[in-house]
């Protein structure tokens, strides 16, 4: 036993040891330096998007009502961040950089108009509840692509799924800078 003893103690073991316990020291101090800078700033935005971003409902009065309802009572948005656009001020979409578009409530012309209206940076999520596609409804195609092609855009057909692109959103869209 002895002889393992003075075996192990040679300096030649104490030396690698040292550089291996310094290894794993800096690979836990840049893991940890990492792990901050990357999830920093992500939970840094979200938690001002929560807090200060508004959200556009461009719905009608009945439409827009339960999804309010549905974006207070979830925590995400405070009730005083949530604003109905109609489609008398279908205008005001390009002074928002967060709409929830109620696909049903406006007609092709009237979405077509909205995306055109729609910043770059803002993001814009197209709700398109209780189709079935079983008797062929679906969003047309040349609706699909034309949202499609807009940056930040997206068509969603569950309520729950509607809450996860929204925080996504919240996340991935830029704030426009003052």
């Amino acid at each position: 036993m002895i002889h393992v003893y003075q075996f192990f103690n040679h300096p030649f073991f104490s030396i690698i040891g040292g550089l291996f316990a310094l290894v794993a020291i800096g690979s836990i101090l840049i893991t940890f330096i990492f792990w901050v800078l990357g999830i920093s700033p992500l939970l840094w935005r979200l938690g001002l998007g929560r807090w200060k971003r508004k959200i556009a409902i461009a719905a009608s009065n009945d439409v827009y009502d339960s999804l309010k309802d549905d974006l207070v009572e979830s925590g995400i948005f405070r009730e005083k961040n949530v604003l109905h656009i109609s489609k008398v001020n279908l205008a005001k979409i390009k002074d928002h950089y967060l709409i929830l578009v109620h696909y049903r409530s406006f007609s092709e012309e009237e979405i077509k108009a909205m995306l055109s209206d729609k910043k770059s940076i803002a993001g814009m999520i197209f709700y398109y509840q209780d189709f079935d596609p079983a008797k062929g409804e679906k969003v047309p195609d040349n609706i699909t692509k034309l949202i499609g092609s807009k940056e930040n855009t997206t068509i969603v057909n569950f309520r729950g799924r509607l809450l996860n692109d929204i925080v996504t959103t919240l996340i991935t869209t830029s704030y426009e800078k003052r």
